[in-house]
């Protein structure tokens, strides 16, 4: 059932209503987006660590460890990449929930729905510049992955010299 409170705005001269029913649904829309995301990008950590220590599990004497290890290395390279998209996609969608929530307060119903979350046009603040390559570095992200990737390489190296 509608709330009774709503702003009528006048576009295309045609009146749409904006109620605080369809507010909420539309933040409920953006947060199950976001929560979607970070569901996934946990995902992705879970899964890279279990394939690489499964892959340690099962590695036998006699396996040439060098192609092991750089088929771990990408892995671990691909889960980043991936993770960090997770990352970067649910940081957009934060940043249109805080511009609905502003936008619909003031009763603009421009891109109403819109869950589009690379739409320029709904952007509070124009000098936030969002990359995938800054979110792969990241600090939360560059510790998880950087610091697998370093403990692969170091022991890469440390079986080529026979260690």
């Amino acid at each position: 059932m509608f709330l009774q409170s709503s702003f009528i705005m006048e576009n295309e001269n045609k009146p749409i209503q904006i109620t605080e029913a369809s507010i909420h649904k539309e933040i409920d829309l953006l947060q199950s987006c976001i929560e979607r995301m970070s569901k996934n990008s946990f995902s992705c950590k879970g899964w890279d660590l279990t394939l690489i220590t499964g892959v340690f599990v099962l590695i036998q004497n006699g396996i040439n460890y060098e192609y092991i290890l750089i088929t771990i290395l990408l892995v671990n390279l691909c889960f980043w990449v991936l993770d960090s998209n997770y990352l970067l996609l649910e940081q957009k969608y934060r940043d249109k929930y805080d511009w609905v929530i502003q936008m619909r307060k003031n009763g603009n119903t421009d891109f109403q729905y819109d869950l589009n979350p690379n739409n320029q046009n709904t952007i509070l603040y124009a000098n936030k510049k969002r990359s995938l390559i800054k979110t792969m570095f990241s600090n939360t992200i560059l510790l998880m992955y950087g610091g697998i990737t370093i403990l692969i390489i170091v022991f890469t190296i440390k079986t080529i010299l026979g260690g």
